[in-house]
């Protein structure tokens, strides 16, 4: 999904479109991995940022300094994020506060993001992201995408499509964040 713009759907049209990315990725998420996204590796610096979040406070990256931090941008009209919100909360859940969630929702109104999160509830900070300044400025082009950063707030790794993040070994992905670990081929991911 593109972000630009992020336009208000109604009608239609729109209906149409989304039950056409409904339909395609409900093939693709049946397809065991076969052109699934995967976590690469990522340097890019990227700047911080002070984003108002849905319950009136004001959400600072660096403040989060000391803690591998999850920056995930997603929007409420998109149904891969739609889904990949509760597999975050749960990724939360499993990793007992040794990681950060931080969801930013890209250029939407305020109070139908927090209609959202009231449905879909979810235990880390929703920011709101309403100009599309903080996106542009992390060359945000997907929906969702997410960038993890290590305890000192450096990028390690990024995915920019929709993950199963129950996938994630949240030990594993701790050890590799804190330096003693590695990034191989599936070496972040749960066995069972």
């Amino acid at each position: 999904m593109n972000c630009q713009g992020a336009p208000e759907f109604r009608g239609t049209y729109f209906r149409f479109i989304a039950g056409i990315f409904a339909i395609a990725f409900s093939v693709a998420a049946t397809t065991p991995h076969a052109g699934a996204a995967e976590l690469q590796p990522w340097t890019e610096t990227r700047p911080h940022f002070a984003l108002d979040t849905i319950t009136g406070t004001t959400e600072v990256l660096a403040s989060h300094r000391g803690h591998p931090v999850l920056v995930h941008f997603f929007a409420t009209w998109c149904e891969p994020c739609i889904e990949e919100l509760p597999a975050l909360r749960r990724l939360v859940e499993r990793a007992n506060g040794s990681l950060r969630v931080l969801a930013i929702s890209v250029a939407e109104v305020d109070d139908r993001v927090r209609r959202f999160v009231s449905a879909t509830p979810v235990n880390f900070p929703v920011l709101l992201d309403r100009d599309r300044a903080v996106a542009k400025q992390w060359k945000v082009d997907t929906l969702p995408s997410t960038y993890i950063l290590d305890a000192e707030l450096k990028p390690r790794l990024a995915v920019e499509a929709d993950f199963k993040w129950d996938r994630i070994d949240t030990d594993r992905l701790a050890a590799f964040l804190n330096g003693s670990g590695t990034l191989a081929t599936n070496s972040l991911y749960r066995t069972q």
